[in-house]
């Protein structure tokens, strides 16, 4: 009797705590976000450092400036070729207006052989009016504001890394989590990274706008299991179809981009990464709901590495043990 009681205590404390974290953590979201993406960012960055500091010969010092310095400066690179994208494009909106007026006159002719009238003013003085500079605009700015953010993570990260040799001995759970988080990042990483070069890549051979944009797009979105593929191959399909129409360039492009998701994320990802998170598939797909509910978008991309480290943690707590069972796809043992 007092074992299930105590049990039944343990259980409504643990589940008041994970109410009260929650709440917590969405009142603190403009702080924790720039925090935890700092916390992945000091993963992936931690062991380039070291390999630095052992083939050069130089101090951790230099090493951590060297590598900071190339990925500020590759990541300026990326922005300044997104604006120059957007502006090519917003340079060339007459031609995509006069396409979508071309479709809606298609669209007409074939329905007035069915004696259907459909007035279609509307939509092309709304197509006319179409705000393309003031997109472009914005677009502009949220990429100068994500610069700002990225200068905080980086802020957070150098603090990372330098206090780093001021505690050397780290704790098995410390070790472990690092060690599982960055892993899982970089093997993602650098499959979607090919996922991302191969949809440019095949986009740049049929000539599609922005297909720089749809490549670096696709290498983001494959971080949010599930439907970041699904959204990545749905992207393009407005450019594709006012610059292609349903020609045969159309559903080629669209076949080949499907193509690569489908091999890279469903042949070879499970090969390389296999279940080196040990979460079950429906508790990612739980964990990417809870997350992107909580954090919003930013959640969504980080909700498998927080969701396998809670999984750690839980594994190393007598009284949520039960969970971390679960959410490795395994019943609980009642002993």
């Amino acid at each position: 009797m007092k074992d299930t009681y105590a049990r039944t205590n343990n259980i409504c404390l643990v589940f008041i705590t994970l109410v009260v974290a929650t709440f917590s953590l969405m009142y603190t979201k403009t702080v924790l976000l720039p925090l935890i993406f700092a916390v992945f960012l000091y993963a992936i960055l931690t062991p380039m450092v070291y390999w630095i500091k052992e083939k050069l010969k130089v101090p951790k010092g230099f090493a951590i400036l060297f590598t900071l310095n190339l990925l500020w400066l590759v990541l300026s690179a990326v922005v300044l070729v997104l604006v120059m994208s957007v502006e090519k494009f917003v340079q060339g909106a007459p031609r995509y207006k006069d396409s979508i007026f071309q479709t809606i006159q298609f669209i007409e002719m074939k329905l007035s052989l069915y004696d259907i009238r459909w007035d279609t003013g509307k939509i092309r003085n709304l197509v006319q009016n179409l705000p393309f500079f003031h997109y472009a605009q914005q677009l502009t700015g949220n990429l100068l504001s994500f610069l700002g953010n990225l200068f905080l993570i980086f802020i957070f990260t150098i603090f990372m890394m330098t206090g780093e040799s001021k505690s050397k001995n780290k704790s098995a759970l410390m070790n472990e989590i690092l060690k599982k988080v960055s892993s899982y990042i970089s093997s993602k990483f650098f499959l979607s990274l090919a996922t991302g070069v191969l949809v440019w890549l095949t986009l740049l051979v049929f000539g599609v706008e922005l297909a720089f944009i749809f490549g670096l797009l696709t290498l983001l979105l494959n971080f949010i299991p599930t439907i970041g593929s699904l959204i990545a191959i749905l992207l393009p399909l407005p450019i594709l179809f006012l610059q292609f129409q349903f020609s045969a360039s159309f559903f080629i492009v669209l076949i080949l981009t499907g193509a690569i998701q489908f091999v890279i994320g469903n042949v070879i990802e499970p090969k390389v990464m296999g279940e080196s998170m040990d979460l079950h598939p429906i508790a990612v797909l739980m964990g990417l709901v809870f997350w992107g509910l909580v954090w919003g978008i930013p959640g969504m991309f980080l909700a498998v590495p927080i969701t396998a480290i809670l999984k750690i943690v839980f594994n190393r707590i007598e009284a949520t043990k039960p969970i971390a069972e679960i959410l490795a796809g395994r019943i609980p043992s009642k002993s």
